[in-house]
């Protein structure tokens, strides 16, 4: 997550986002899961950046919160987000082939495009 953080919530970055006008094109935002002591547990980010085409930026789960639910709710609220802008489909680009999120990927019903690159349809 902290690696997340530090490529994807730079200012610099922030900053040329907001500056977009009309904000980022397709951009949804984050979603933040929070532990019930206020801690951030999870990120997600995601989009609709080509009509009919969701797509997953970012999806982090804190160490200790993993295996508890955490990224499949962020990815259902992602996924709820992409559907109300007219997706039908969803992608997601892995950093690697063999990525530790693969399994995960998987399960929710990704499959592969390319070696890092996965997709499922929304219903």
């Amino acid at each position: 997550m902290r690696r997340l953080i530090s490529a994807q919530c730079a200012l610099p970055r922030i900053r040329a986002e907001i500056e977009i006008p009309g904000g980022a094109p397709g951009w949804l935002g984050w979603l933040v899961a929070t532990g019930p002591a206020g801690a951030v547990v999870g990120v997600a980010a995601g989009g609709v950046p080509v009509p009919g085409e969701g797509e997953v930026y970012a999806l982090a789960v804190a160490d200790d919160s993993r295996r508890r639910g955490v990224g499949t709710a962020l990815l259902a609220a992602a996924s709820d987000r992409m559907r109300t802008y007219g997706a039908h489909d969803q992608r997601v680009e892995l950093p690697a082939e063999e990525d530790p999120a693969l399994p995960f990927y998987a399960h929710q019903g990704f499959s592969p495009l390319g070696p890092t690159r996965w997709s499922r349809l929304l219903s």
